[in-house]
């Protein structure tokens, strides 16, 4: 097929596919640069698994909820006391994180060890998420969690940006930065559960972190970094779409790849302004 038969097939055939990946790609790239300048970027790859134990969870013979609460659930329940912990003086980030992550994948395993309802390869599927295989009723939750956590950071963008840029003036000055802080966790959770269901932890965590970095690199005015690192995340879910198609690859691996290689361009431009 020729490039236009691609896109056409892409278009038509796996819509949500396209304007799936191009939702979560956008939502994860702009909460990631919280993120990243909270310099927690763990955080996102220990909820992805959080997620991911809420919908093994969900297989058990007693539990008759459907997969997308049941992760949802899962992952607030988790949100809140990770977020006390994270901003909490007595232990490491590193080792909350940590210590949540491993668990987290040891209960997995467990509970899917005694919850034979499926077959292997259908839990597997829906554990890591299959683009071209996207819901409706999936992407709508999606849209509503991306339409809810815009609309609240764009509301607080002020007061987001002073916890995440300066978390230590913003304290001393008296600043409720603790609020603020559960707040986004709890928002970054929602949307992680959503997003880790229909595209899996590895798109998930890679828009998290990559599109950030490569914007932080590329300027360093917050407003621009949020937005070029939005633009990542618009731009890598089509060109990877279409490399997948063109060349036969899995989606979310082709996706991230593309991700990838905008960053390693963003560190070289950022290499030669250096010198």
């Amino acid at each position: 097929m020729d490039t236009i038969d691609i896109l056409t097939t892409i278009v038509k055939e796996f819509p949500y596919a396209l304007w799936g990946s191009i939702l979560v790609g956008t939502i994860c790239s702009f909460l990631g640069v919280y993120i990243v300048a909270k310099r927690v970027v763990f955080f996102g790859a220990v909820l992805t698994q959080v997620s991911v134990l809420g919908l093994a969870a969900t297989f058990l013979p007693f539990i008759m909820i459907p997969h997308t609460i049941g992760s949802l659930v899962v992952t607030l329940v988790f949100a809140v006391p990770l977020s006390r912990l994270l901003t909490g003086k007595k232990i490491p980030r590193d080792a909350v994180l940590g210590t949540v992550f491993v668990t987290a994948i040891a209960a997995r395993l467990l509970i899917l060890q005694k919850a034979p309802k499926v077959e292997t390869a259908e839990i597997d599927n829906i554990l890591r998420g299959d683009i071209l295989f996207v819901t409706p009723d999936l992407f709508l939750l999606m849209a509503g969690a991306f339409v809810v956590a815009m609309v609240i950071h764009l509301l607080f963008f002020k007061e987001f940006i002073y916890i995440s840029f300066d978390a230590e003036t913003a304290r001393t000055q008296g600043f409720r930065a603790d609020r603020w802080e559960m707040l986004f966790y709890v928002i970054a959770s929602g949307v992680i559960s959503f997003a880790t269901h229909m595209v899996g932890d590895i798109y998930v965590f890679g828009f998290l972190v990559i599109p950030p970095v490569a914007a932080m690199l590329l300027t360093r005015r917050v407003k621009r970094i949020f937005l070029i690192s939005t633009l990542i995340g618009i731009f890598s879910p089509v060109v990877g779409l279409f490399l997948a198609f063109t060349f036969d690859l899995p989606s979310s691996p082709a996706i991230v790849a593309v991700a990838f290689a905008v960053l390693v361009i963003a560190w070289t431009v950022h290499s030669f302004r250096e010198r």
